[in-house]
C-alpha cells in the first residue's frame, strides 16, 4: 500500500547537475593531464640515457679529452 500514498521524487535541480558535470569533466581533464606527466618521465627516463650521453651540455664532453693528466691546462 505504500505505492498509494507516495509520489514520484522531485527533478533534481539543473545548477546540481550542471555543477556536477563540471566537476566530473575537471577531474577527467587532471586525470590526463597526470598520465601525460607520467608518460613523460618514463619517456626521459627511457630514451634520456643515450641522449644525455651524446649531450652538448655534459661537463665531461669533448672538453674533458682536451686537457692533460697532470697538466696545467
Amino acid at each position: 500500500m505504500g505505492g498509494i500514498f507516495s509520489s514520484k521524487p522531485p527533478a533534481p535541480d539543473p545548477s546540481i547537475k550542471e555543477a556536477q558535470d563540471r566537476a566530473e569533466a575537471r577531474a577527467t581533464a587532471q586525470e590526463q593531464q597526470e598520465r601525460a606527466r607520467l608518460a613523460g618521465s618514463q619517456r626521459a627516463r627511457r630514451t634520456g640515457g643515450i641522449r644525455m650521453l651524446m649531450s652538448p651540455y655534459r661537463q665531461e664532453g669533448p672538453q674533458a679529452k682536451k686537457t692533460k693528466l697532470g697538466g696545467g691546462s
